[in-house]
């Protein structure tokens, strides 16, 4: 009973943890695309601090 319960438990934690990180690489990809693509930047820019302090100052004028 109690290895099943475990074994259950163990299971629901690797997919919850599996959807995790599907969320984030998701995530990042559409980040990518919309940035590189779409606005015409280079892609890889968005993971930068600079760029993300220059977006949140447009936001608060």
């Amino acid at each position: 009973m109690i290895k099943k319960t475990i074994k259950v438990l163990g299971i629901r934690l690797s997919l919850l943890l599996l959807v995790l990180v599907l969320v984030v690489v998701a995530v990042a990809t559409g980040l990518m695309l919309g940035y590189g693509v779409l606005g015409g930047g280079q892609a890889t820019r968005v993971f930068s601090g600079n760029l993300w302090q220059e977006v949140l100052q447009r936001l608060n004028p």
